[in-house]
């Protein structure tokens, strides 16, 4: 069985390593909107292209992401969500322009929403785009470097840099944690 899975990880990791960078931009760019999970796209372009090349690509799909994701949410999902929570006694919070920042940050550090989810819910509350995209970007661009950093360690069995990816993602997750427990104490003295 140990056998069987290290020929499978072997095969995986030669696949990916073979793989059109085209595509995994495509993959990142556009399977999220649909709730694919980016972590395993983002450890395979780690395997693939290692950090540096891979965040410059993840973060040019994620432009692309991110503004079909908000647009989509914002024009076409939103009439037919309103209506939907209109019928159950709700409505889509607004969230006014001084709000903005600390909502797209609580949005977007909250565990748990999906990456898709987070950029649906800031695009039905309408946030100003310029502050959505820099936010959102800014944001994810250390997970991404986390996850590319793991990524590049599994191929080249680095156990120490693996190791310190995960770290790196812990760390990440405590501060984070953190700042959004101060986030939601700030807005609720307001």
């Amino acid at each position: 069985m140990v056998e069987w899975l290290l020929q499978s990880w072997n095969t995986f990791v030669q696949t990916v390593g073979a793989a059109n960078p085209v595509w995994l931009f495509l993959a990142v760019a556009v399977l999220p909107l649909f709730g694919v999970p980016a972590s395993p796209l983002l450890i395979a372009i780690g395997i693939r292209l290692g950090t540096a090349a891979g965040l410059t690509l993840v973060m040019a799909a994620y432009v692309i992401n991110f503004t079909a994701g908000y647009w989509l949410a914002r024009n076409w999902f939103r009439v037919p969500l309103g209506r939907w929570l209109e019928r159950r006694g709700h409505r889509i919070p607004e969230v006014s322009a001084a709000d903005e920042t600390q909502f797209i940050l609580l949005v977007r550090i909250t565990p748990g929403p999906p990456l898709f989810m987070q950029t649906y819910i800031l695009g039905f509350a309408r946030v100003r785009f310029a502050r959505f995209l820099f936010w959102s970007l800014f944001i994810q661009m250390f997970y991404i470097y986390a996850f590319l950093t793991f990524g590049r360690s599994l191929q080249h069995n680095a156990v120490w840099h693996a190791l310190l990816a995960v770290a790196l993602l812990i760390g990440l997750g405590l501060a984070l944690n953190l700042l959004r427990h101060r986030l939601k104490a700030g807005r609720g003295k307001q």
